[in-house]
């Protein structure tokens, strides 16, 4: 058993093709495969379960991965601490974002980043959060911008704002003559959400006291907040939008009318989650601290 079969088996658990994940690895498909049925064979057990083109992760599988990306971490670690030697402010700073936040937030604070970390270029990547919070256990981040909460005693996170949501709504829905909504006004089966995967859809799910297997809801999803707006717009039904993303499309839609809201879970907590030990704390914290500064509209 080595390392570079672990890192291939990892890739193929989050690709869940060998084709893929022998191209994320830079490696011909054929080795991969090889080295993940020898790194099998070495342990007696299947990590994966092959059916034609479909690939999934047996129970034991699951548990063995789930420590090869501790193991990993770990040996990233060690090269994190030699790369940045004594200066955590020197070198690529490698932060994760979701997706209903990064086109919202990063070009406000981008600048004022690159201002107070000027040794630490930031390399931005724009992902799901499971994937977000893999690559961190993995060492491939150094932090991620999440709106949801962990419990992994691995990692820790600096609070940076409380985020309100708003609702989208068309402008002839009888609910946009008022300036405020409330939750208990809302019809959950007129929702459009997005996709499996985005946190945003669950948070306006619990907004609303409804969960992605009960309670009655709109079929439409889409991958992309301005695709959901644009079906919004079309009068096909309503939408929950964080106030980074409000500032950004409203005037933008002629059609649809944006609308604070009240009750419970009507904000999202945004924060940057990065492991317990990273050795460029020192550069997150900055990080965490300009970001905060930068939308001081979030306290007023």
């Amino acid at each position: 058993m080595n390392f570079r079969d672990l890192r291939y088996a990892l890739a193929l658990e989050r690709r869940r093709s060998f084709s893929r994940a022998a191209e994320e690895c830079g490696v011909a498909q054929p080795t991969l495969s090889a080295q993940v049925r020898k790194l099998e064979d070495e342990l007696g057990v299947e990590l994966f379960e092959r059916d034609g083109r479909t690939i999934r992760v047996t129970p034991a599988g699951e548990l063995i991965l789930d420590q090869a990306r501790i193991a990993l971490g770990a040996v990233a670690r060690i090269g994190e601490l030699a790369q940045t030697r004594s200066d955590p402010m020197v070198g690529p700073l490698r932060v994760g974002v979701i997706p209903t936040l990064a086109p919202y937030l990063l070009p406000g604070v981008l600048g004022a980043l690159q201002s107070c970390l000027p040794e630490a270029p930031l390399v931005v990547v724009e992902d799901m959060t499971h994937r977000l919070l893999e690559s961190i256990h993995a060492g491939r981040l150094d932090a991620a911008l999440l709106a949801t909460e962990h419990r992994d005693g691995n990692l820790s996170e600096i609070a940076l704002f409380e985020e309100p949501f708003s609702l989208a709504l068309p402008i002839g829905d009888p609910l946009a003559v008022r300036e405020r909504v409330r939750v208990e006004e809302l019809d959950p089966a007129a929702l459009i959400l997005l996709a499996d995967g985005h946190c945003l859809s669950d948070q306006a799910l619990a907004f609303c006291g409804q969960t992605r297997s009960g309670g009655p809801r709109s079929d439409l999803s889409a991958t992309s907040l301005e695709t959901v707006l644009n079906l919004v717009e079309a009068g096909l039904g309503m939408t929950i939008v964080p106030a980074l993303a409000r500032a950004h499309f409203e005037g933008r839609f002629s059609r649809i009318a944006f609308r604070s809201l009240e009750g419970p879970h009507s904000s999202r907590s945004i924060r940057v989650i990065h492991r317990a030990f990273v050795p460029r704390r020192a550069a997150i914290e900055l990080l965490a601290r300009t970001i905060r500064t930068s939308i001081e509209w979030t306290h007023g």
